[in-house]
Parts: structure tokens; C-alpha cells; sequence
């Protein structure tokens, strides 16, 4: 009877070391499976946040040379920017001449016509005038008597009668200037078979015919405009700036003047302190050579006034900035190398193609052409700054 209580606490003692080392393997397992999740997981962790200190990119020298790639270090500087103003190129109204009969007269004959290069003294249009007729007869009448007068002397004939010859001679050739007639033609008049009444138009300047509104035949007023004669080897742009606009400009500041994709230099010749009631603009003239007559009035015309900022500033043009994924504004920082990233920066002022930026580091070396390029390249997924 004693024998089965023995056995059962044989098989207990013999079982006991057994079910000791069981648990003992259990826990050490159960305490090295956490420590090993740890481990993963704290690599993991690390491989995961390791694009959240910054991602990049990296290029070689020829991708560089191939995108063509610039840095430059960004410094704080003056900057000078174009503002923009719709202009027109106009006449230089000391360069140009309207002619017109001072007479009420009739067109006989015309000469000249739209784009005819003239030369001062050139004969534009023949005129007939009934005024013109009597003052050209009064006139010969008055040299007539003046050149008895002389040839008598004034002791024979008198000091009034001389006098008075003298003075309607003058008279009379002052007349037929005041309507209009050149000198060398009034000494024409005593010629033989004169056309009495008849006068011509002729050119006050060298240049250029461009406006010519009469047909032959046609009974004109005095003050009619018919010929508009302009030189065109130096014109105006009148250029308008919004009436708010806080632009100083002053006399002889360079300006650049754009037409059909030409360039050309010009002057301010006018400043312009009065704003138009129609439009709320100010117009600002511009003096514009045109030496190879490539401008003519009426054509429009892109102005630019060259403007420097106040104060030193941080500032990059467009080429350098690019949009990074959540919308911000960012340009790309060379920090080895061929080695960028990008660093987000926000932009506080716009003057032309100049973005003046905060959120930056003076004396950093910046991507200044090629940014697209640099973000192509992040964007496929770039280098990880960790070599992982």
C-alpha cells in the first residue's frame, strides 16, 4: 500500500527540474521576443524618419552641365526691376510741320503724297486765291512806284513821297509773305507771263510726308491742314503709368522701349505731374532715336522704367524658385557638391522678375538656374542623405 504514494513522489521529484526548465526557457523567450520587436521597430522608426530631416538630391557634374545648372550665394543687395506701362510712339512735335493754306484758296495741282521723302523749299501743291491775285497786283504795283522812286532819289521827289514808297513796298511784300509765298518766289512775280493769283505750298523742313488730306480741285479754307511733313530720326513715346502708381521718375532717366519685340533706348523728356480725367492715368514722354526708321507714330509700344529698390534685400528670380508638394513656395540649397535640397521660403515682394524672400540663411549657396531640373529629380526619388 505504501508502494504507489512512493512512486507518485519519485515521478513528481524526477518531473520537477523538468517543468522548472521549461518555464525558465518560456520566459527567457518571452523577454528576448519584446527586446527583439524593440530592436526592429527602433529601426524601422529610423528608416522611416529619416526623410523627415530633410530629402535631396544628388547630380552629377554632367547632369549639372546638361540642365545647365548655376549657384550663386545669396547675399543682400540692391536690386534693380523693370515696371511696366503700356506706351504709343507719337510725333515729335518739334520735328514735324502742318501745312496750310492761310488764304482761302483752291488746290490747282499736287506734287506729293504719303511717304515721299521732301526737302525744305520743295513745292508741295500749286493754290489759286481772288485774295492771293489782288495782293500779288498790289504788290507790283507798290514795287513799281518804289523803283521809279529810287532811281528819281529822294532830293527830287521828295523825303515823304520817298518814304511812303518805301513803307507800301514793304507793306505789300509783307502780305504776300504773311499768306504764304516764299521770297524767291515774290521776286518771281515781275517775271513775264506771271500766273497771277497762283501760289505754291511748299515744304517748311527736310522729311517725311505723312498725312496728305486734299484732292486736286479742292476749295480749301484758310487753316485747312493739308500736308503734315515729319522728320522721324528722333520721335516721342508717350507712356502711361497709373495715376497711384508711387514711381519717382525724373528728366533723363534711361528707359527701355519695346516695339515688335524690338528693343530701343530712350529718355525722359517729360515727367508728367497732371492725370488725365478720363483715363486716371499720367503720361510720361520719351525721347526715342530712331535712326534706322524702324518706329512710326501710332505704333504701340512696352515701356520699361528701371526701378532700384530701397534697402539691400534677399532676393532670387523666378528660375530659381519652384513649388514644392504642399503648395509652398521653395528653392534648392547646395549644401555639398552636386549634393541639394530644397528649403521652403515665402516670398514677401514682387518687383519684375526679382522675388524678394525671407526663411533663409545669408551666404547659402542657392540654385539660381535649373531648379525645375533639381525637383524632376527629387521628385523620382532622389539620394537619402543617411546613405540607407
Amino acid at each position: 500500500m505504501l508502494i504507489k504514494p512512493l512512486y507518485a513522489v519519485v515521478i513528481l521529484a524526477l518531473s520537477s527540474p523538468v517543468m522548472a526548465q521549461d518555464q525558465h526557457e518560456h520566459a527567457a523567450k518571452a523577454e528576448h521576443k519584446p527586446q527583439q520587436q524593440t530592436e526592429k521597430h527602433a529601426e524601422a522608426g529610423h528608416e522611416e524618419g529619416s526623410h523627415e530631416e530633410g530629402e535631396g538630391v544628388e547630380l552629377s557634374s554632367q547632369q549639372q552641365a546638361m540642365a545647365e545648372i548655376s549657384t550663386s550665394k545669396l547675399q543682400r543687395k540692391i536690386i534693380d526691376y523693370p515696371v511696366y506701362a503700356p506706351g504709343e510712339v507719337v510725333a515729335n512735335d518739334f520735328n514735324s510741320y502742318v501745312l496750310s493754306p492761310r488764304i482761302d484758296s483752291t488746290v490747282l495741282k499736287r506734287f506729293v503724297s504719303i511717304g515721299d521723302h521732301v526737302e525744305q523749299e520743295q513745292p508741295l501743291a500749286t493754290l489759286f486765291s481772288a485774295t492771293m491775285a489782288e495782293a500779288q497786283s498790289g504788290y507790283l504795283v507798290s514795287l513799281n512806284e518804289w523803283q521809279r522812286v529810287q532811281s528819281l532819289g529822294e532830293q527830287t521827289v521828295g523825303e515823304k513821297r520817298f518814304v511812303e514808297a518805301k513803307n507800301a513796298f514793304a507793306s505789300a511784300q509783307a502780305k504776300l509773305k504773311a499768306f504764304g509765298m516764299s521770297m524767291a518766289a515774290i521776286e518771281r512775280l515781275n517775271k513775264p507771263n506771271y500766273p497771277i493769283g497762283e501760289y505754291q505750298l511748299t515744304a517748311a523742313i527736310n522729311g517725311i510726308v505723312v498725312s496728305d488730306d486734299f484732292k486736286q480741285g479742292q476749295q480749301v479754307n484758310a487753316g485747312h491742314e493739308l500736308v503734315e511733313i515729319l522728320q522721324e530720326d528722333l520721335l516721342w513715346v508717350n507712356a502711361r503709368l497709373p495715376g497711384s502708381a508711387d514711381l519717382e521718375v525724373n528728366y533723363g532717366d534711361a528707359v527701355t522701349v519695346e516695339v515688335n519685340g524690338q528693343r530701343f533706348a530712350a529718355k525722359v523728356i517729360q515727367e508728367g505731374h497732371t492725370i488725365d480725367h478720363k483715363t486716371r492715368t499720367r503720361t510720361i514722354r520719351l525721347a526715342v532715336p530712331n535712326e534706322h526708321d524702324q518706329l512710326h507714330p501710332g505704333l504701340f509700344a512696352d515701356v520699361y522704367f528701371s526701378v532700384a529698390s530701397d534697402s539691400p534685400v534677399f532676393a532670387v528670380q523666378d528660375s530659381a524658385l519652384m513649388r514644392a508638394p504642399d503648395g509652398d513656395w521653395q528653392i534648392f540649397i547646395e549644401h555639398e557638391p552636386g549634393k541639394f535640397e530644397p528649403l521652403e521660403v515665402t516670398i514677401v515682394a514682387e518687383n519684375g522678375p526679382w522675388k524678394v524672400i525671407t526663411g533663409v540663411d545669408e551666404g547659402v549657396t542657392y540654385v539660381d538656374n535649373g531648379a525645375f531640373f533639381v525637383a524632376s529629380q527629387l521628385a523620382k526619388g532622389g539620394f537619402d542623405p543617411h546613405n540607407h
